[in-house]
């Protein structure tokens, strides 16, 4: 393949994920979901066996991510917090011949604009107007929302004074029309646009995090899953007591953000969702991967896969993350 001979110095393509465990990849050892695309990324990159979070919540593990620095350190010790300004990322620290772009979910303030050094951003989600630092910021909408709404979609949704997207709405879109392919078109014409200078590009997909729904629903069948000793196991008595309430808590429910979880079958209905969120990641990812060698620059780019943190998934009885098991961390 002719490489880039304008470009001196590498590109850096950084790919994370939102929720993904590392067991639903095959390099971890999952031989269930079909992920052939990260298969191919895996088996020739460097693969990293322990690799942990600094905190697994989204806002902390991004400020990390981004920054290099822990999450005590830079004051994003839990949701929602902005990282402050005097908090460089790697855009304001990288040789200012970088092109520096930012695509997707943010987590870290004023999600729709491009800020701390990312001088071009899509966005994906309105879900945290709440927390804008300016009124002028409720005037934009997401990329994501503007794009649905161009192919005749309605909104569903009211939040902070603007109609919106749920998210059981826009994860239940046809694959083209998801956050994770939109994602990957977006970043498909900024590397035509971008192909002959040097960039950083970031792109946080919001993919496999809740709701445990989507296109791909019927990918897997749950009845044949393999599931671990500790699925749906509560922690004994021996265990922190806020592993033991958060187990609690969750087998108390007969739904959790959409998705019934009263039944063993209803959990591995959501697990066989979430896998099958994971392989509509992995179409995404593919899609920007032949993209990169279609016009000739595969070979200058670094690569970087990985998520911000995990997911339980009905392990140790409990969902989502915040806990210190191998399965979240």
């Amino acid at each position: 393949m002719k490489k880039n001979i304008n470009t001196k110095i590498p590109n850096i393509l950084f790919l994370f994920t939102d929720q993904q465990r590392a067991d639903t990849l095959s390099c971890y050892g999952n031989t269930e979901i079909n992920t052939p695309n990260l298969d191919k990324l895996a088996n020739s990159s460097f693969v990293f066996e322990n690799a942990y979070v600094s905190q697994p919540l989204c806002t902390p593990a991004r400020s990390t991510i981004l920054s290099g620095t822990y999450p005590h350190t830079n004051g994003c010790t839990t949701n929602n917090i902005p990282l402050d300004i005097s908090i460089p990322t790697i855009a304001e620290l990288v040789d200012s011949n970088y092109h520096r772009a930012y695509f997707g979910k943010w987590n870290l303030g004023d999600e729709v604009i491009p800020q701390h050094g990312f001088t071009h951003r899509i966005s994906i989600d309105d879900g945290y107007r709440t927390w804008y630092s300016n009124k002028k910021y409720l005037e934009k909408l997401s990329d994501h929302t503007k794009f649905l709404e161009n192919l005749g979609y309605v909104p569903d949704e009211e939040r902070f004074g603007a109609k919106v997207f749920s998210r059981q709405m826009s994860c239940n879109l046809p694959v083209e029309h998801t956050k994770a392919s939109f994602m990957a078109k977006e970043i498909n014409s900024f590397l035509n646009t971008n192909k002959e200078n040097p960039f950083i590009l970031y792109a946080g997909f919001f993919e496999p995090h809740p709701p445990y729904s989507g296109p791909l629903n019927k990918a897997y069948n749950p009845g044949i899953l393999k599931t671990p000793p500790h699925f749906l196991k509560k922690p004994d008595a021996n265990a922190s007591y806020i592993n033991q309430i958060t187990a609690e808590y969750y087998s108390s429910l007969k739904k959790y953000d959409g998705s019934p979880i009263s039944k063993t079958q209803d959990w591995k209905q959501l697990r066989a969702n979430y896998y099958g969120n994971v392989s509509l990641i992995d179409q995404a990812v593919g899609n920007i991967l032949d993209h990169l060698e279609e016009i000739g620059i595969a070979d200058n780019t670094i690569v970087v896969y990985t998520s911000e943190h995990g997911e339980h998934l009905g392990d140790h009885s409990t969902l989502e993350k915040g806990l210190l098991y191998e399965e979240s961390i």
